[in-house]
């Protein structure tokens, strides 16, 4: 493996397995399995064949086991964000150009939108599907949009000017397919009927630079826009085009105190000497990772043609809070998504009683168990789930346990 990597052919995948119980509400108790294999390739072109800046990548998925929320909950806040259609599918295959410093990038092929847009770092610590590719989006565009498990054909590209903003931008086919009609991730289809989905979002950070001491944070702010005739399945009628705002924060609240290198022998660069005492090579703090984070997305859409037309998730994560344990991560989150008026007065009709919104509560910790091995226990209460009273708030327990080769 490491001469492949030297050569520029990297090699990846990891192994999710979780189980959960469903304790109270809902639409049943009881416990599934869910799993996930995921692997891949990535080709470094430069190294491979002088192609400077080219990357070739591929991903595929092997999925598992049963969806909690569709089997227990009934819930739209997905209980894990690895719950998919049983089979084998080809998430990513793209091409990627970088050049003027990794200043700007071009992404074409069969992409995802969730590993570029609405990405909260702080947030990404949740299972609570929610928690990466948000409801208001897989619940609002054809067949979930580009996020997991669903890669499409597009084009992404993205310009760093300077090194604290970044602006992306990208074209996706507008229909993905659901999961059993696109089963293996290979049904493209590029027409005015399936219209296509824009994605742009502005980025800004602070403290990330090397030197920066201060408390590193991030905001985001996007809009996505969908084109063509869309079937409006709330309100039996057809749509001309949805679109829709979001804005993502994160901000590290408290850091741990940094950790000084111990000084090392010097190999005869750049040497300091010192009167009387070894030539060592000059050793500057290390800026900790360990500390509170905070996260917060908010998002809205037209509620006449979208199931949900607000939405916000907040959330803490702390990593390194129990001595001894640095690497490990505890986290808070909560999110809301309430049902826009036209998705609302459907459900009404058809004899749902307290329509409104879901939300879900999740605790969670994730251990370090070795390098390639975590252990993360996980609870989540959902409130109203579908977005109604219909069903009684459920307790979800749940365990994950990862392995990456």
């Amino acid at each position: 493996r490491p001469t492949l990597q030297d050569a520029g052919a990297e090699i990846y995948g990891s192994y999710t397995a979780e189980v959960w119980g469903n304790t109270t509400g809902g639409l049943s108790t009881g416990t599934v399995y869910t799993g996930l294999l995921d692997f891949g390739l990535e080709l470094d072109l430069e190294k491979l064949a002088g192609w400077k800046g080219a990357t070739l990548n591929t991903t595929w998925l092997w999925s598992s086991g049963k969806d909690a929320s569709q089997e227990l909950v009934g819930n739209f806040f997905t209980i894990s964000n690895i719950a998919a259609l049983p089979t084998v599918r080809m998430l990513e295959l793209w091409l990627e150009q970088k050049a003027w410093d990794d200043k700007v990038s071009i992404r074409l092929g069969q992409i995802t939108a969730d590993s570029d847009f609405v990405v909260s770092d702080y947030s990404g610590l949740f299972i609570n599907g929610t928690f990466g590719w948000p409801a208001f989006l897989y619940m609002n565009l054809p067949a979930g949009g580009p996020g997991f498990p669903m890669g499409t054909l597009g084009i992404r590209g993205s310009v760093s000017p300077v090194e604290w903003f970044t602006f992306q931008s990208a074209v996706f086919q507008g229909n993905v397919y659901d999961q059993d009609i696109n089963r293996h991730g290979f049904r493209w289809a590029l027409n005015g009927q399936n219209g296509l989905l824009f994605m742009n979002e502005a980025q800004s950070r602070w403290n990330h630079a090397e030197g920066e001491t201060g408390l590193p944070g991030q905001a985001k702010l996007g809009f996505w826009a969908q084109s063509g005739n869309l079937a409006n399945t709330l309100a039996s009628s057809t749509n001309s085009g949805n679109y829709g705002v979001y804005a993502v924060l994160d901000q590290m609240l408290f850091r741990e105190s940094s950790v000084t290198p111990a000084p090392e022998k010097n190999e005869g660069k750049n040497p300091v000497k010192q009167a009387g005492k070894k030539t060592v090579t000059p050793s500057t703090p290390e800026l900790s990772d360990q500390g509170l984070g905070f996260f917060g997305r908010l998002a809205y859409q037209n509620g006449d043609r979208n199931f949900i037309n607000f939405y916000f998730d907040t959330g803490f994560s702390y990593k390194g809070l129990i001595p001894g344990r640095d690497n490990d991560t505890i986290g808070l989150g909560f999110a809301y998504a309430q049902v826009g008026s036209t998705a609302s007065d459907a459900m009404l009709a058809e004899g749902s009683t307290g329509v409104g919104a879901e939300m879900v509560l999740e605790a969670t910790y994730q251990m370090q168990v070795t390098k390639w091995m975590t252990l993360q226990p996980d609870l989540q209460y959902v409130i109203n789930p579908g977005g109604a009273s219909d069903l009684s708030n459920a307790l979800v327990l749940g365990i994950r346990a990862n392995i990456a080769f």
